[in-house]
């Protein structure tokens, strides 16, 4: 298994997502083989879409901030469900890595669901998943 190279970060503009963000960022300045990255916010309904966009802009600022713009992001906004969205977005786009905020994050080992966003991603997705707190 070689390193992701193909990134999808998604946040929503909550703290902990935020900080998912500048980790990427942070991770991909450092790197010798820059990564593809791609920041998402998904919106609940077209009504929240320019709220959306102005969420992603912030992202790309603040990856960019952390990264020293050594990797130009590609922005997504997409309508939906918030984990049902990222996984396909992810799939559709070949992307090997997502990185989220963890503060719906739980383990409930006598629950047979998925607890949240984080949970359903994890559930879900079958590549490399990082979490930040």
């Amino acid at each position: 298994m070689s390193f992701p190279s193909k990134w999808l970060i998604a946040t929503n503009g909550s703290r902990y997502a935020s900080e998912a963000v500048k980790q990427a960022g942070l991770l991909s300045s450092v790197l010798t083989e820059k990564p593809e990255v791609t920041i998402l916010v998904v919106a609940s309904e077209k009504e929240t879409e320019e709220i959306a966009l102005g969420i992603v802009e912030m992202a790309k600022f603040l990856f960019e901030d952390e990264g020293k713009k050594s990797v130009e992001p590609h922005l997504e906004v997409r309508i939906g469900p918030p984990g049902e969205t990222i996984v396909n977005t992810a799939n559709d786009l070949g992307c090997d890595h997502i990185l989220i905020g963890g503060a719906d994050f739980k383990w409930d080992i006598n629950d047979g669901k998925p607890g949240g966003v984080s949970n359903y991603i994890i559930a879900n997705f079958d590549g490399v998943i990082t979490v930040v707190k």
